[in-house]
């Protein structure tokens, strides 16, 4: 009888997908970053985890840690948090940037208890994204961050996407690359 049970099983078992190594729901994919032949940088931020913030160095591409003094950008799920200054630019064309602009640039304020964050704006990447009610899908805004690193180097930054291929939520992607300082 436990060998019919167990023959009866296996076609279902054959039926299932394989494991690809890309459920998204299991797996921890940090922050990783891609050289683009254009001068520009893809990163995506694996920042579904509601309780770790990811830091990442725009000088290196790379996340660090949270005591490092070389972290630009954290985020964590749809908040974007710096420790430096930041320009939003709306409506610019991420091409055409060359230089840092000379004012305009803000900081992220107090924004307390991750907990507070989203009624508590203060992050000067607070709003990069659209949100529908209907669908509750995030689309990033058009606007061009420009970002003074730790380093005092000038980034350029545009948020991308909130979702990864297969429509899941909290994974940020980026389009970035260095520019001149202000002149």
């Amino acid at each position: 009888m436990k060998l019919h049970a167990a023959l009866l099983l296996l076609p279902l078992t054959a039926c299932l997908p394989a494991d690809d190594g890309n459920d998204s729901d299991n797996v921890d994919r940090g922050i990783h970053t891609e050289d683009r032949a254009d001068g520009s940088h893809i990163t995506v931020v694996d920042a579904r985890d509601e309780s770790t913030w990811r830091r990442l160095d725009l000088e290196s591409g790379a996340e660090v840690s949270e005591d490092s003094p070389t972290w630009d950008l954290g985020f964590l799920r749809f908040n974007v948090a710096t420790r430096i200054e930041v320009a939003a630019l709306e409506g610019a064309d991420f091409d055409a940037i060359e230089v840092a602009p000379a004012d305009g640039y803000a900081t992220d304020a107090d924004a307390g208890d991750p907990a507070d964050m989203e009624t508590m704006p203060g992050y000067a990447f607070d709003l990069w994204y659209d949100y529908d009610p209907t669908t509750h899908v995030l689309t990033a805004r058009d606007v061009v961050y420009v970002v003074r690193s730790a380093e005092d180097h000038y980034f350029k930054v545009q948020m991308q996407d909130y979702y990864d291929d297969a429509g899941t939520s909290g994974y940020v992607s980026l389009r970035w690359a260095a520019i001149s300082a202000p002149e």
